[in-house]
């Protein structure tokens, strides 16, 4: 994980729109010296926070300003459309420039975003150190364990002494940016023996081996690792920095706390949209049409549903009498969004735990045994207004003809209408919250992101569910 690149005197915190107010002033004026002041006080979060805000013609003009370390962080700190942009106008030669004063990690997940033709010129024009190392981890899909770890570390041999340790943290820290939160020991094969905190090295005697200093415990993670699971150990086990191993347990990275928090709201952002029933793509595009086209994917499904419900609805009008029919319709609203909402939270709270690991819901019989008898209570409660509300309703005189004479049928019963309407409820909400339950856990066993079963998805199958449910049930109770 690369430092921020601030200078060692930086510009007071300032609220946003005067920064940039600020910066499209001094952009109006031809000297450049101003602005070259103000550049150069500025953290290099706040200067990726100018770069979002200006076109791209003075884009330009203040990457020509800025210092390539600085130019370096803050396009790491841009939102993946603006990067694109920014890179889109610079020639290989100038990306290679930037991307060497970055992190090997860093550096990949820029050349992510790149086409693959492109990507390889920059690759090639780096110096031959960090383009092995570039090279190493761009084999690694991105959501894995080696997709994020970094290859700077320290390791030295774990028949070294403390005195070793500590000259070879000097030399390492010399030849370039390092941050040091464990030395790692390995034996001869280069294979991982253990880990020294350097406080440990700092205040034991200079001789002392450091097989006598390694924590007793060892945490490590394989290079194939879902970058989740990696996050889910570092909250587990409370490490710094998890070392990453190969299948022959030889060291080959080391992923940091911060290297985490940039996974954990990645997740978080790609489970919200999810959810919503999108996907983080679009904000990669600054084309409206590629954002409605990544939308339409998860909608147009969910309309096929909603077709589905209907048809069902048709089905069912056609084997009653009209006026029944009539009647039943306005209650079928609130029996599938009430089925929708108690599947939602469900999926919800189980997605949830399933991406931090919680005890619960990594077996499915505990899990089911707490969220179906919470979905039974909410469902008998809900069963009860929803009747109570049908009854009331119906004998409101709500549904009377034009003329306003009554329109419930000879013999109608009120009662059996409205215990149709709460039975339908309680299995409704039985029936969406194991869809809930189960749907994530599916996913999960077959490969697919478990946040999917939380959006469009979920309510969709719902209401065709919900419609079968009630009027079959209104059906065999009213005829």
């Amino acid at each position: 994980m690369q430092d921020t690149g601030t200078p060692s005197i930086t510009r007071r915190q300032e609220d946003l729109a005067d920064l940039i107010a600020t910066l499209r002033q001094l952009l109006t004026q031809s000297d450049d010296e101003p602005l070259r002041t103000f550049l150069a006080d500025l953290h290099a979060a706040d200067v990726a926070d100018c770069l979002e805000a200006i076109d791209e013609e003075d884009r330009s003009r203040l990457l020509f300003l800025l210092p390539p370390r600085t130019v370096a962080v803050a396009i790491d700190m841009l939102e993946e459309a603006v990067r694109s942009d920014v890179l889109d106008g610079m020639p290989s030669a100038e990306v290679s420039k930037v991307l060497k004063e970055l992190p090997a990690d860093d550096a990949v997940d820029v050349l992510d975003e790149m086409d693959d033709a492109f990507a390889d010129s920059v690759v090639e024009q780096l110096p031959p150190k960090q383009r092995a190392a570039v090279e190493m981890l761009r084999q690694f899909d991105e959501d894995t364990a080696g997709g994020i770890m970094n290859t700077d570390f320290v390791s030295v041999p774990a028949t070294a002494t403390a005195a070793d340790a500590i000259a070879r943290i000097r030399k390492l820290s010399e030849e370039r940016r390092l941050e040091v939160y464990y030395v790692y020991c390995v034996d001869d094969e280069g294979r991982l023996m253990g880990v020294v905190p350097p406080m440990r090295l700092i205040t034991s005697p200079a001789e002392m081996p450091l097989e006598k200093l390694m924590l007793d415990e060892l945490f490590t993670a394989h290079v194939e690792d879902d970058q989740e699971e990696v996050k889910n150990k570092f909250d587990k086990y409370d490490v710094v920095a998890l070392p990453v191993t190969d299948s022959e347990h030889a060291m080959v990275g080391v992923i940091t706390h911060d290297d985490v928090l940039e996974v954990a709201e990645e997740e978080a952002e790609e489970d919200i949209f999810h959810m919503a029933g999108t996907d983080a793509e679009e904000f990669a595009s600054s084309s409206i049409f590629r954002a409605a086209s990544v939308r339409a994917r998860w909608l147009l499904p969910s309309l096929t549903g909603t077709f589905t419900a209907s048809l069902i609805t048709l089905y069912f009008k056609e084997q009653m009498e009209e006026q029944i029919f009539s009647l039943l319709i306005p209650f079928l609203i609130p029996i599938a969004a009430m089925g929708g909402n108690v599947g939602v939270q469900i999926s919800t709270v189980i997605v949830r735990a399933l991406a931090t690991g919680d005890v619960t819901a990594s077996r499915f019989d505990r899990a089911a045994y707490r969220e179906l008898r919470i979905a039974w209570v909410v469902g008998i409660g809900a069963a009860i207004f929803a009747a109570s509300g049908a009854f009331a309703i119906t004998n409101s005189g709500a549904f009377v003809q034009h003329d306003g004479s009554a329109s419930l049928p000879i013999g109608f019963s009120v009662l059996r209408l409205a215990t149709a309407v709460g039975l339908a409820m309680i299995v409704a909400v039985m029936l969406s919250g194991t869809l809930g339950l189960t749907l994530p856990y599916l996913f999960r066993r077959i490969g697919i992101d478990p946040a999917i079963a939380t959006g469009p998805l979920i309510t969709t199958m719902n209401d065709a569910v919900s419609a079968c449910v009630y009027l079959s049930i209104a059906m065999t109770l009213l005829g």
